[in-house]
């Protein structure tokens, strides 16, 4: 009964490439309309995990600039059963989880404390901050699905004509840094992954897309089949490029543009103010390792000073305030207890 099935089906497939006379474009991923009680039934299926934790159970470098996204705001034409504002979001946290200056909070330290229209990436900026206050991030990314579809354009011309088909994602990022609430600017990219041209007089080369353009969206998401798919390679390709853009936009500076050397010069409680500032290229946000001077060495036996040791980082601070071209204040995320007034810091 499979096999009559699939035999009509493919008929009818061929039969439709015969009857179509020019190049048409259709977008794919569900047919029926959008409704709020299928939205609501995407929310209502999710699975929370406690953020506290999650964030505890990775240890997470002080140096290295922490993310939080937050669901996506879908703007595409997609209609089908894949939450895609948390699907997209999640996906991409997973492909920075493992990175070194760079690091991904889960997404699902976060979901339980959104309602339902935030969870569709509804989410205001003053928002945003205040989740990634909440867990002690460093940035926070909101973003906006342009687009997310499957695409199949089909000819025919008096030689025979052609099929071919494209899996297009498109999305936004608007990252946003957690210490001062500034936006640190836009990331925007497209990615497409297209098929081979097939004549429509060869049925067994294109039937595979054709099915795959409609019945995608019965597939897992993030499924080895999903990835398999044109679609799933877009995503993936989309997934590089904004990673990529995002990294250049909030990554730490790689060195400090001073005249003399970057030190602590007081320690206030839990903040500290160091020697540099506008004029060396400091940023609010920025991260620095501290490294003491190098302990006393002396020999065991006669107490003569050997020389001393090499330094070691003993903290890490972060720029909480850019106050003029040679001062700024800072926040000790790190080594409280051993740092001391004239240790360096080091961009790292």
């Amino acid at each position: 009964m499979t096999r009559l099935c699939w035999f009509f089906f493919v008929t009818i497939l061929i039969s439709g490439c015969a009857t179509v006379n020019e190049s048409t474009v259709m977008p794919v991923l569900g047919v029926a309309k959008k409704e709020e009680g299928d939205e609501n039934k995407k929310t209502e299926n999710l699975s929370f995990v406690h953020g506290s934790e999650s964030i505890l159970g990775k240890k997470i470098d002080p140096l290295a600039q922490s993310v939080l996204f937050l669901p996506f705001e879908d703007k595409s034409n997609y209609k089908g059963e894949w939450f895609v504002s948390v699907d997209l979001a999640s996906g991409l946290a997973d492909s920075l989880v493992n990175g070194e200056s760079l690091v991904s909070i889960p997404i699902e330290t976060s979901l339980e404390l959104l309602d339902k229209k935030e969870l569709k990436g509804r989410i205001t900026e003053e928002r945003a901050l205040e989740i990634g206050r909440k867990f002690g991030v460093d940035y926070v990314v909101l973003g906006a699905i342009e687009e997310l579809s499957m695409k199949r354009f089909r000819a025919t011309v008096p030689v025979g004509g052609y099929r071919s088909y494209q899996g297009i994602t498109s999305v936004n990022l608007f990252p946003y840094r957690v210490i001062d609430g500034q936006s640190v600017g836009v990331v925007a990219r497209e990615a497409t992954e297209d098929s081979k041209r097939y004549g429509i007089t060869n049925p067994a080369a294109f039937v595979p897309l054709e099915k795959e353009y409609f019945l995608l969206g019965q597939m897992d998401w993030g499924s080895p089949e999903f990835h398999n798919t044109l679609l799933g390679k877009s995503v993936g390709k989309n997934f590089v490029k904004l990673v990529a853009g995002l990294d250049s936009l909030i990554r730490p500076r790689t060195n400090l543009k001073v005249a003399s050397a970057p030190k602590i010069i007081d320690i206030d409680g839990q903040r500290a103010y160091i020697n540099v500032g506008l004029a060396d290229s400091v940023a609010n946000g920025n991260k620095y390792g501290v490294w003491d001077q190098g302990r006393q060495l002396k020999d065991p036996s006669t107490g003569n000073v050997l020389g001393s040791a090499l330094p070691r980082r003993v903290g890490v601070v972060q720029v909480e305030q850019v106050l003029s071209e040679h001062l700024s204040l800072v926040r000790i995320l790190e080594g409280k207890e051993e740092l001391k007034k004239d240790y360096d810091l080091r961009a790292e």
